[in-house]
C-alpha cells in the first residue's frame, strides 16, 4: 500500500525491482513470472505521467504468442496489456494487429474467453474510435464464429457487454452497420436471440450498466431500429431491459458448463495466485455521467419522441406488456416526464 497516493514512491519501486524482473522474465523463472506481470500492472496503474521506456520496453515480449501458452500467465498478463492500452494507447496503437492476436487465441477457449472480451473492452474505452473500428468488422466475424462452435452462458453475457459497450462509446448506428456488413439483416438474430433472449444472464453491476446503457443507445440512438427491417424488435427489446432492471439477474449455467465459470478454470488456482493486493474492481466506464439508468432511459425515450412524433406511444401500446408497460410509465414519471409526444 506505500505506492497508493503517493505515486512518486513507484520510481523507487521502479529502479529496485526492474532489474529483478529483467532477470526472472530473460531466465524464465516460470513459477515466478506471474507475480511480475501482476506487480507491473499495479505499478503502471499508479502512473499518471507519460510512462518510462522500460515499460515500453517490455510491451513486445509481452505479445509473444509462448507467454500466453500458460494458463497461470494469462490473467496477470491480460491485465497488464490492458493497463498499457488504458495508459499509453497511441503508443500501442501499432501492435493492435499482435493484441488482436490474442484476442483470437483467448476467443477460442472456453475458459480464457472473456480475458479476450477485458482486451477489446479496454480497446473500445481508450483507443481512439478510428483506430479501433478499423478493426472491428474482423473482431465481430470471429465472434459469430465462436457462437456458432460454442454457445455457452460466460461467452454471451460478455458478447452482449461488448456490444453494449460498442454501442455506448462508438455509437448504436455503427453497432448494427458493423454487424450487418458481415451478412444483411445479420443484427436482426442480434437482437431476437441475444439481447432480447439473454439479457437477464448478465451480471454484476457494472456489466448490467454496461448493457442498459448499451441497450438505450440502442433504442433510442439508432435509427436502423425503427426501420421496417427491424421495428418488430423494438418492444420486446424495451421489454427485456425492464426486466432487466426491475428482476435479479438470472445466474443459472447449464450443467455441462459447470468446469467453465471463472472461479474454477483448470490450472487456475495451481498455476496462478492473486497477490492479496492485486485484485482489480471492474471500472464503470460511465461514472456519475450516467448516475441512474432508469432516468436515462426515460430522457432518451423523450428525446426519440420529438423527433419522431406520434411513433413511440403505439409502439409501447401495443408491444409492450404486463407490468412492464406500468414501470415505463413509472420511469418517466420519475424523471418529470408526463408523456411522450
Amino acid at each position: 500500500g506505500s505506492c497508493i497516493g503517493k505515486p512518486e514512491n513507484i520510481t523507487g519501486f521502479e529502479s529496485a525491482l526492474f532489474p529483478v524482473f529483467q532477470e526472472i522474465l530473460q531466465k524464465d523463472v516460470t513459477e515466478f513470472i506471474p507475480y511480475v506481470f501482476q506487480v507491473l500492472s499495479l505499478m503502471l496503474e499508479l502512473q499518471n505521467r507519460p510512462i518510462p521506456g522500460q515499460y515500453m520496453a517490455l510491451f513486445p515480449f509481452l505479445l509473444t504468442p509462448l507467454l500466453w501458452e500458460r494458463p497461470g500467465s494469462i490473467p496477470p498478463l491480460t491485465r497488464l496489456i490492458q493497463a498499457f492500452i488504458e495508459k499509453n494507447p497511441d503508443g500501442v496503437k501499432d501492435s493492435i494487429s499482435s493484441i488482436l492476436g490474442i484476442f483470437q487465441k483467448l476467443i477460442a477457449s472456453r475458459s480464457n474467453d472473456h480475458f479476450g472480451f477485458y482486451l477489446l473492452n479496454t480497446m473500445i474505452e481508450h483507443l481512439d474510435k478510428t483506430t479501433f473500428t478499423a478493426n472491428v468488422k474482423g473482431v465481430f466475424m470471429l465472434l459469430f464464429q465462436r457462437m456458432q462452435s460454442s454457445k455457452t452462458t460466460k461467452f454471451m453475457r460478455s458478447f452482449i457487454v461488448f456490444m453494449s459497450l460498442f454501442a455506448a462509446q462508438v455509437g448504436a448506428q455503427p453497432l448494427i452497420e458493423t454487424v450487418d456488413s458481415i451478412q444483411a439483416g445479420l443484427f436482426g438474430m442480434v437482437l431476437e436471440k441475444i439481447f432480447i433472449a439473454e439479457l437477464q444472464k448478465v451480471t454484476g453491476e457494472t456489466d448490467r450498466k454496461i448493457a442498459a446503457v448499451g441497450v438505450i443507445k440502442l433504442l433510442t440512438e439508432g435509427p436502423a431500429m425503427l426501420n421496417d427491417n427491424y421495428v418488430k424488435w423494438w418492444a420486446p427489446l424495451l421489454t427485456a431491459l425492464v426486466h432487466m432492471f426491475e428482476e435479479s439477474a438470472d445466474t443459472s449455467v447449464p450443467a455441462d458448463e459447470h468446469f467453465i465459470e471463472i472461479e474454477d478454470t483448470p490450472g487456475y488456482s495451481t498455476a496462478f495466485n492473486q497477490l492479496v493486493f492485486a485484485t482489480k474492481k471492474p471500472a464503470d466506464p460511465f461514472g456519475a455521467s450516467v448516475a441512474n439508468p432508469r432516468q436515462l432511459l426515460a430522457e432518451s425515450l423523450q428525446k426519440l419522441s420529438v423527433r419522431y412524433p406520434g411513433k413511440l406511444t403505439p409502439l409501447i401500446q401495443q408491444g409492450v406488456t404486463g407490468p412492464a408497460l406500468g414501470k415505463i410509465q413509472e420511469y418517466l414519471s420519475a424523471a418529470n416526464i408526463g408523456s411522450l409526444s
